[in-house]
């Protein structure tokens, strides 16, 4: 493995008037102002927190479970809490079990997906439930509405079967259309950019802490000129790639505030550019890490790496340890593509 070590990347500017400095000062006072300390994000707590936490334990404590088991937390309908999805395993026929919380309670919803994961799209708030079989596809897209998933259209086609001799049959909604009103009544879902939903953290003790007590707090984390660099920066962005350029407040040096990093989008030779904010000014690290718009990280040894790079696998961290003998915990997240890069993620995000 070709490894390389990030040290002294950052050189931070002083400013005479800090953001994390006190609002007031007595003009008697002789004393410097003293730094404030950011809100630790454990400390910031929701009520589906614990129940989100006990769910995953049972699950790690199941038969279902394995080395190849994800989870994911995605808030699906947008009302601020955050789904809970799991991923038994990655087998072609491996559906996720997906639940949500609301009025104090955990409610376990119906299975979606395949390959232990599925195609979410954030502008309607659908998700993809897709099969396969021999020579035909049968799917729908689905919303999560009143605690429920309800499917918004349902299709099916057999075009695979052509070579055999079949009657080719496209239908919406269990009724015989077209194959042009076949792709129109598809094309009004996917043609919106989607993420792929289901295995971004592994099961280990670091990586559910950090999904669980920390994913969700980093927007109360930050101070309010703190948000409004990264807001600034990612405005700035925004108009440099396409539609599935992506972002992500990850803590990439475990100091418990969130780094910004933002995924060039999901072509092979796409990276992710890393900023961070020191002394109230906000800093790039030198260079671009990844491939296929992502990274992964190592939330227990505090250390970042290509997934899937066809330069080869590296691996760095900003905490200036060596890394020569580094081998991979089993608290691994996927990181870079959490959000799409849009005006409304990025306000929302960072409000």
């Amino acid at each position: 493995m070709k490894k390389q070590l990030i040290i002294s990347l950052i050189s931070a500017v002083a400013l005479g008037m800090s953001i994390y400095s006190c609002s007031a000062k007595s003009s008697s006072s002789s004393e410097d102002e003293k730094p404030v300390e950011h809100t630790s994000p454990k400390n910031i707590t929701f009520a589906w927190q614990e129940s989100y936490k006990s769910q995953l334990d049972s699950f790690r404590s199941s038969a279902d479970f394995s080395k190849d088991s994800r989870f994911d937390l995605r808030d699906l309908n947008k009302d601020g809490t955050p789904e809970l999805i799991i991923s038994p395993n990655s087998a072609p026929n491996t559906a996720c079990q997906l639940f949500t919380f609301s009025d104090g309670n955990i409610r376990s919803l119906e299975e979606n997906g395949g390959y232990g994961c599925f195609e979410y799209y954030p502008a309607s708030e659908s998700i993809s439930n897709e099969h396969s079989g021999q020579g035909f596809v049968i799917g729908e897209f689905r919303r999560l509405v009143d605690g429920e998933l309800k499917t918004e259209l349902s299709y099916y086609n057999n075009a695979e079967s052509a070579a055999s001799g079949a009657l080719i049959t496209y239908e919406i909604n269990k009724e015989e259309v077209s194959i042009k009103e076949y792709e129109e009544a598809l094309e009004l879902f996917k043609s919106n950019p989607s993420l792929i939903l289901g295995r971004k953290y592994t099961f280990g003790d670091s990586a559910v802490e950090n999904a669980v007590y920390c994913s969700e707090s980093w927007g109360a984390v930050l101070f309010d000129g703190e948000k409004e660099l990264y807001r600034n920066k990612l405005d700035e962005l925004m108009g440099q790639y396409d539609e599935y350029a992506g972002f992500e407040l990850v803590d990439l040096d475990n100091d418990e505030v969130p780094e910004l990093i933002v995924s060039e989008g999901l072509s092979p030779e796409a990276s992710c550019r890393i900023f961070m904010i020191k002394n109230g000014e906000l800093s790039e690290i030198d260079g671009k890490y990844g491939a296929n718009g992502k990274i992964g990280f190592d939330a227990e040894k505090i250390v970042f790496f290509s997934v899937d790079s066809p330069e080869g696998n590296q691996c760095w961290n900003l905490i200036d340890q060596p890394l020569d003998n580094y081998e991979k915990s089993e608290s691994i997240i996927e990181v870079g593509r959490k959000y799409l890069l849009t005006s409304y993620n990025v306000s929302t995000v960072l409000q």
